[in-house]
């Protein structure tokens, strides 16, 4: 998807049991759009944003999504988990950008809620109801990008939006969020994958996942239980290269985003399961923060008989359709799956980039992966 460079099954690896959808992408889960917008302004600024709309533009703010979120190291931001904590559902879109900038998105996020209400003749009450936290996630690309001159705003929001209407593919690697992030020390960004779980009596489900990843160290990286990252190290001390080593900051700092379309908030702590990276410590410097969504059921809170502001309102209920325990294995499974390629995508699309300060960071050399992998990965017939 976008570019010249493989992504992971390209050489050789399919990870996990389960199929993929068509794009093998978060655009497989029916409904679900997304836009991206990409600033280059050289030679510091290389930044950008992705927003995802659960249920496209129109349909987010009317029709809520059950939701979760997970914390593995809680050293970050994700605005408006407070609120799905509370709720168990969310009804914004979701935003993936760089840490500066999340208080802009946040508010054009908000400014957006309040057009659409004007734009569709809501009155303060109708519009208030449907008003939610606007969901944003960060990471931190201050390595590779002047993130100080914080050039996110409003109008590259907008963009993102309008992106998201017509956008027919999620454009990995140095792309929208991912733009400058770093990957177990190569360059890393944005990667999508996508799982197709089988039910009964024939009936799927669509599991997509996106990432912004800006984690991890280069001896840790693993790849269909290949150590990638020690093979790749020690052709390079054979080869006698010196490593140019950037900020201590920047070699340690780690942080994925996670937004998965599923089922059940227990997915969310599942994201954490994807095996890319050796002993999946979980470093302490930043944080590993996920988000799951459901767009399967349709609890349509926002359509209730009840202004939702009045004292001791009348009860009322909807029905939904919730997966049986005993068979959520499954879906877990598809989880990890999904996330651990998302994040492999990510790494084999990403682009060598030079930016803030003369810093550059190289791209997996992908050519020497495949080789390795070929040799080492064990092959099940």
């Amino acid at each position: 998807m976008g570019g010249t460079r493989p992504r992971i099954r390209d050489l050789g690896y399919s990870p996990g049991r389960f199929k993929p959808g068509p794009k093998n992408s978060l655009l497989d889960v029916e409904g679900v759009t997304v836009g991206q917008v990409t600033i280059h302004a050289e030679p510091n600024i290389h930044t950008g944003i992705t927003v995802i709309f659960p249920r496209g533009v129109d349909g987010t703010r009317k029709i809520p999504c059950y939701a979760a979120s997970h914390d593995l190291n809680g050293m970050g931001e994700f605005t408006g988990t407070h609120g799905i904590a509370e709720w168990g559902f969310t009804n914004s879109p979701i935003a993936l950008t760089n840490t500066v900038s999340i208080g802009k998105v946040y508010d054009a996020l908000f400014t957006f809620q309040f057009e659409q209400a004007d734009a569709q003749g809501e009155n303060d009450i109708e519009s208030g109801r449907r008003m939610t936290i606007p969901v944003v996630g960060e990471t931190f690309d201050g390595l590779l990008n002047d993130i100080r001159q914080s050039v996110i705003d409003k109008g590259a929001v907008y963009r993102a939006i309008e992106a998201s209407k017509t956008q027919s593919e999620i454009l990995e690697g140095n792309h929208g969020g991912g733009t400058a992030m770093r990957c177990h020390g190569w360059k890393g960004g944005t990667g999508t994958s996508s799982r197709i779980v089988p039910g009964i009596n024939g009936k799927k489900y669509t599991l997509g996942a996106i990432v912004q990843a800006n984690h991890g160290a280069k001896l840790d990286l693993r790849i269909g239980n290949v150590p990638i990252g020690e093979l790749l190290d020690k052709e390079r001390r054979e080869r006698g290269d010196e490593e140019v080593p950037l900020p201590a900051a920047g070699r340690a700092a780690e942080g994925i985003r996670t937004l998965l379309s599923s089922l059940t908030s227990f997915v969310a702590s599942r994201s954490m399961q994807a095996w890319v990276g050796g002993h999946s410590a979980g470093r302490n410097v930043s944080g590993e923060i996920f988000l799951a969504l459901s767009t399967g059921s349709v609890p349509n809170e926002l359509a209730t008989g009840s202004s939702g502001f009045d004292y001791l309102p009348p009860l009322e209920t909807h029905n939904v359709e919730t997966l049986k325990n005993e068979v959520i294995d499954s879906l877990f499974y598809a989880t990890s799956e999904a996330v651990e390629e998302a994040i492999l995508n990510c790494l084999c699309k990403a682009e060598t980039l030079k930016g803030f300060k003369g810093r550059s960071t190289e791209a997996l050399p992908v050519d020497r992966v495949g080789k390795l992998l070929g040799r080492y990965m064990v092959k099940v017939d």
